[in-house]
């Protein structure tokens, strides 16, 4: 009779082909998420970043209005919408409009002086994802007092 022999060990240390694929699959799969999320988020960013300098843009027409003073502009349009830059400037990205309107004390729009102005300013850019116009508008009251 024969023997069987039993001393022969199989060592698997290793990883098999199909385990390999798989895992280069995974990590293919992940690789190309956080490619595409890279653009996604500088374009957030961006968007961000326009947002923030539209409203410095806006509080900068705001606080030289307070500087001149109640008495020294009209009611109506002071800067209908234009661009804030020359062509290539960082500034020629936005356009601004400010209005101003007489209100009373219920701070309802009014004819007549009553010693408060409403001065409203929007600055108007592009959304660099949508390529859709977005505004920013601060509105805010100035006294003769």
């Amino acid at each position: 009779m024969y023997k069987l022999a039993t001393s022969y060990k199989i060592n698997l240390k290793g990883y098999s082909l199909i385990e390999v694929m798989v895992a280069i699959l995974i990590l293919g799969t992940v690789f190309i998420g956080l490619v595409q999320a890279f653009p996604l988020a500088s374009n957030i960013i961006k968007n961000a970043e326009n947002k923030t300098k539209a409203s410095y843009l806006a509080q900068e027409k705001i606080e030289g209005l307070y500087q001149i003073g109640y008495e020294n502009f009209a009611t109506g349009t002071i800067e209908v919408k234009h661009p804030l830059g020359d062509a290539g400037s960082d500034r020629a990205l936005f356009q601004r409009e400010t209005t101003s309107e007489y209100i009373d004390n219920a701070l309802q729009n009014s004819i007549t002086d009553q010693g408060m102005k409403k001065i409203s300013t929007t600055v108007f850019y592009m959304n660099p994802v949508s390529k859709i116009e977005n505004s920013y508008n601060i509105t805010t009251i100035l006294t003769n007092r």
